[in-house]
């Protein structure tokens, strides 16, 4: 466990902040879907937080720009959206 640790305190000294700010029901699914993660880890090695939810979303966004097609913040973010439920819904009738 120290070894965690260590490495988690090594990759914050690598992170820098970012200011952003969320509207009210971004700001309570995320404390939600944050408090829903840690209840259901399998192994309570590294806390889940509302920082870890918004890198792990950066890093989704980061790894497939082509999601974000769009002139504005909601063009953006209805054309990624519908292509998620696209996938998802496709990935539903494989199974």
């Amino acid at each position: 466990m120290a070894g965690n640790s260590a490495k988690r305190k090594a990759m914050q000294s690598e992170e820098r902040p970012k200011w952003v700010p969320l509207r009210e029901d971004q700001h309570s699914e995320l404390s939600v879907i944050a408090r829903e993660l840690m209840v259901a880890r399998s192994q309570k090695t590294e806390r889940i937080t509302e920082n870890t939810v918004i890198r792990v979303a950066i890093d989704l966004v980061i790894r497939h720009p082509e999601l974000l097609v769009g002139d504005t913040e909601d063009d953006l973010r209805t054309n990624m959206l519908g292509r998620v439920e696209q996938l998802l819904e496709r990935e539903r009738e494989d199974q």
